[in-house]
């Protein structure tokens, strides 16, 4: 035998012997799989389908139990829609509260400050105005009634001190007419003790009593019994 020949034989053999597996049976250098495809390098966000999972979404509940599910579904929605709907209305309402609430809190303070007498005077006119436009329908007196009662108002938010030394001055001669005409609803002299006026009733049962007894007081000043 040729000895260059016996060699290359036995070389290929060998080739042939220490090939690797991927390499005989693909043809290439190309493997099978990457490391990366295997599942031990799979996403930790992805979901893994599972034979029970595709079956509860792709399987529909037909018949009687799937009518009653769709039904409950479509309920379940719309409550749902509802409840999102009313959440929105709700968050509207609180904003315009809260808008309304800073406003109205920059107004007073604007308005309590001792420079702004010229805005003070606008504003007191402008209750006036609006008092005197809710009374047109009435007479004159009633005209006069709004517009004090706007005028007023509004002057008590700009001269917050002087309303309230005002108020107790009105409540002093309100409590001194009262008790005048308590007085003369239950026939006292000028001469005579003056009654007090009695105590503001704390319940439905005192109301009730002092009224009529008030009224009965009343009746027998107006119409006295004969003797």
């Amino acid at each position: 035998h040729d000895p260059e020949r016996s060699a290359l034989s036995a070389g290929s053999r060998r080739g042939r012997q220490f090939r690797p597996a991927a390499e005989t049976k693909t043809g290439g250098n190309k493997m099978l799989c990457k490391p990366s495809e295997l599942p031990l390098y799979r996403p930790l966000n992805q979901k893994i389908a599972c034979e029970c999972h595709q079956r509860k979404t792709d399987g529909k509940s037909t018949g009687p139990v799937g009518a009653i599910e769709e039904g409950f579904r479509a309920v379940r929605l719309q409550v749902q829609d509802a409840s999102n709907l009313v959440t929105d209305q709700k968050k509207q309402i609180v904003n315009l509260y809260e808008d309304g609430k800073k406003q109205t809190k920059f107004i007073h303070d604007y308005l309590n400050q001792e420079d702004n007498t010229m805005p003070r005077i606008g504003a007191i006119a402008i209750g006036g105005l609006a008092g005197l436009i809710f009374g047109l329908r009435g007479g004159f007196f009633k005209r006069l009634i709004y517009t004090s009662i706007g005028a007023g108002g509004v002057a008590s938010v700009c001269y917050p001190q002087e309303a309230e030394m005002y108020a107790q001055h009105g409540l002093v001669e309100a409590k001194k007419f009262a008790t005048i005409g308590y007085n003369f609803v239950y026939g006292v002299k000028p001469g005579d003790k003056q009654l007090e006026l009695p105590t503001i009733p704390s319940n439905l049962g005192e109301l009730k009593d002092s009224v009529s007894g008030l009224a009965k007081s009343a009746y027998d000043a107006v119409f006295p019994e004969k003797k």
